[in-house]
């Protein structure tokens, strides 16, 4: 019996894979969880859910179908990985944590079915796994109208690719290399393990993407009977304009319309995120009978902003700007939005990302606005899988190839937050979520 919160999370630590097999254990990991959700009666199969894939922009498209959900009166279970701060930021509802008690009621429930499966041959359910059938557990429990739910990576093999109703909703974000040692090395092969999500007579929802990408996810619709609405940007997002308060754009979706959006964000990509829910929700409300009350979704968008997506803090008298990009897809549409909102301005880079992941490509972005440039570092042993950042060195090494000579290295990442605001000057934090995560707790205190 698990006592305490601390408890709790130790149990899931206990739960996290050390190799790559256990990591990314494809087609073994799903039927795992399957079979962990037999035994609790397939809740999955009892909720209204929306399945969101992609490579960006999954978890603002998550979290603004949610948004406006709840805004016109329902009540939401809100699935999003990884979690900046709080393990509880996975299973949210209505966009609220559940508390540290129920949180540990809920797992203590879970614990002996956990062990079936441990002893089964199936081996040991992996953190994310448990977490995505905690998901789906307390979402049932909780008896939410709708479930929306974002993958962890990929979408074939994913752990929340467990839901087989066919009025389940599938979105599928922008699609870019990303993971390619897992999902592929092209456009298409990743294209084909997002667009797994797709089940029978799913309705499929997605963004104007290069040809083969919407061709894949077009087919993958038809093959399973189902029906796909692509959002072509110049008709179904109109009058878009930033400024200082945030992005303002107009919604057109068949006949849905929806005049001055507002998002409290000056992140450009935020806009067709939260057309594909818009959208999303134009659907349901036509299928499930319910108003789409403009006013209600104006406000709840107006109210709720996505944390660590371009957010913006102020600390002794300088302004941090944070945003999780972590790929060259991301990061291009970052430092665009931040060339946009701050016109010919130069800022200091507080950087470091991920092991494995393309800094070579992201530097280059980075590098024509950069004035200065803060290498750093992050450990981290309490998510999906042991994260470690990129040696500093090799990044100072790259940036002296590109000859840009103005960075330093600070190997942890506290201490090169204070010394950056020792500079005086805004300060720009960004390559990895988990970097983010080491520095949030610190950047929200007062």
């Amino acid at each position: 019996m698990l006592k305490s919160f601390s408890e709790a999370k130790e149990f899931l630590y206990e739960h996290i894979p050390r190799s790559n097999t256990q990591k990314f254990p494809g087609s073994l990991g799903l039927d795992r969880t399957k079979y962990l959700l037999s035994l609790l009666g397939n809740p999955q199969d009892k909720l209204k859910i929306i399945h969101v894939a992609g490579t960006s922009g999954k978890g603002s498209t998550a979290f603004y179908a949610s948004s406006v959900l709840q805004g016109l009166g329902f009540k939401t279970g809100l699935h999003l990985s990884p979690h900046l701060l709080d393990i509880r930021e996975r299973f949210q509802i209505n966009n609220n944590l559940i508390s540290k008690k129920q949180f540990v009621g809920y797992l203590n429930f879970l614990v002996p079915y956990i062990n079936e499966v441990n002893r089964s041959k199936y081996g040991q359910v992996t953190y994310f796994e448990i977490l995505t059938v905690l998901s789906f557990f307390i979402f049932c429990e909780k008896k939410v109208d709708y479930a929306v739910v974002e993958t962890g990576m990929g979408g074939r093999y994913d752990a929340t690719n467990t839901v087989s109703r066919g009025d389940k909703v599938a979105v599928i974000t922008k699609i870019g290399l990303d993971h390619t040692n897992i999902l592929g090395r092209t456009i298409s092969e990743i294209a084909k393990q997002k667009s797994g999500i797709i089940k029978q007579e799913n309705t499929v929802f997605s963004v104007k993407q290069s040809n083969p990408v919407d061709g894949i996810i077009d087919k993958t619709a038809v093959e399973n009977d189902g029906i796909f609405y692509c959002l072509e940007k110049r008709s179904c997002f109109r009058n878009m304009r930033l400024t200082d308060a945030g992005l303002f754009f107009d919604f057109y979706f068949f006949d849905f319309v929806v005049r001055e959006v507002f998002l409290k964000t000056k992140l450009l990509p935020q806009v067709e995120n939260c057309g594909l829910a818009l959208a999303v929700i134009a659907f349901l409300s036509r299928r499930d009978g319910f108003g789409f009350d403009k006013e209600k979704i104006l406000k709840a968008l107006e109210q709720g902003s996505f944390r660590g997506r371009m957010e913006i803090f102020k600390k002794d008298k300088v302004t941090i700007i944070v945003d999780g990009a972590h790929n060259p897809q991301k990061m291009s549409a970052f430092i665009s939005s931040l060339n946009k909102a701050y016109p010919s301005k130069k800022h200091i880079f507080l950087l470091a990302f991920k092991k494995g992941k393309d800094f070579r490509s992201m530097l280059k972005i980075i590098t024509p606005l950069a004035a200065k440039i803060i290498l750093t570092s992050f450990f981290t042993d309490d998510q999906d899988h042991v994260q470690s950042s990129e040696d500093p060195k090799k990044l100072a090494d790259y940036l002296s190839r590109l000859n840009f000579e103005n960075h330093i290295t600070i190997v942890d990442p506290l201490d090169a937050l204070k010394q950056s605001l020792t500079l005086g000057e805004d300060i720009i934090i960004t390559g990895s979520f988990y970097l983010l995560g080491r520095l949030y707790r610190g950047l929200r205190k007062k």
